[in-house]
């Protein structure tokens, strides 16, 4: 389901007065976009996101009960999950190359973004901080695969992020970003499930509001 399903599935979780048509399904499949759900032994499911956990019973029929929707809210707020999470300035945005990976995730007042990690790559002869490009001569004229190091501390540092949008310049093998969301896709498929758009940009100049930008029109 696409991003603004879920959007509009945290809106009904969230709205006064309590709605009566919200569908276990949409509801299973909002906390699965951003975590995990495990249908117990006694028919109870066990929802995760983060470190926040519910357990909460199936309805009887296909719509969510007054109790359980309160349960759920009380869920994904611990979870700090909000129709914010999935939308504008609230989702965490990556910004790759070669040289550097700089995360960008809400500020404090919940409308903007602010730098929060700078990784670089390991440099493997001590002389310059990017990745390393060996010759072709020994891959038939291919780009070397990129060290993996990299894009693994890249990854680690997007667990248990809700929503994710990459940003990178270059085309083809010669994007980092593309390469991330490669390496993401065969190595961490519940990171992956999290990206909600990779997007082309330039980075050589871009500032803090164009950033921004780029993660309220994303997905």
């Amino acid at each position: 389901m696409s991003s603004r399903h879920h959007v509009r599935v945290l809106e009904q979780i969230f709205e006064h007065p309590i709605p009566r048509n919200l569908e276990w399904p949409d509801v299973v499949s909002l906390v699965e976009h951003f975590g995990s759900v495990e249908q117990r032994h006694d028919g109870k499911y066990a929802f995760r996101i983060g470190t926040a956990e519910a357990v909460i019973g199936k309805p009887h029929h296909k719509d969510v009960t007054v109790e359980e929707i309160v349960e759920l809210r009380r869920f994904l707020t611990n979870a700090g999950v909000t129709t914010d999470t999935v939308s504008g300035a609230s989702r965490t945005i990556v910004l790759i190359d070669h040289h550097h990976a700089r995360f960008f995730a809400p500020a404090g007042d919940g409308a903007h973004l602010v730098e929060r990690e700078h990784l670089e790559p390991k440099d493997p002869h001590g002389f310059e901080r990017h990745l390393e490009h060996r010759k072709e001569a020994h891959y038939k004229g291919e780009r070397v695969p990129e060290p993996s190091e990299f894009y693994e501390r890249v990854a680690q540092h997007l667990k248990g992020v809700p929503a994710i949008v990459l940003a990178g310049d270059g085309t083809g093998k010669s994007s980092a970003m593309a390469h991330l969301h490669e390496y993401l896709r065969a190595k961490h498929k519940d990171i992956a499930e999290h990206v909600i758009a990779a997007v082309d940009a330039d980075l050589s100049s871009i500032g803090l509001g164009e950033i921004e930008q780029l993660a309220r029109n994303a997905g």
